[in-house]
């Protein structure tokens, strides 16, 4: 075997920054999002659209 095959480490590639700053970017976008439908439609808006998830499962 060859040192190649015999290291584990080097098959798992680092999470690249790119890839992190995008899975962050989108967490923070729909956190905006969720701010901005709270601000503009009130509490309403989240019930509402609770009991329709709940009722879409069931």
């Amino acid at each position: 075997m060859t040192q190649a095959q015999d290291d584990p480490q080097q098959d798992t590639a680092p999470p690249s920054r790119a890839g992190i700053l995008l899975l962050a970017g989108g967490a923070l976008g729909l956190l905006l999002t969720g701010l901005l439908l709270w601000w503009r439609e009130g509490d309403r808006l989240f019930t509402d659209g609770l009991i329709a998830a709940l009722v879409a499962c069931f």
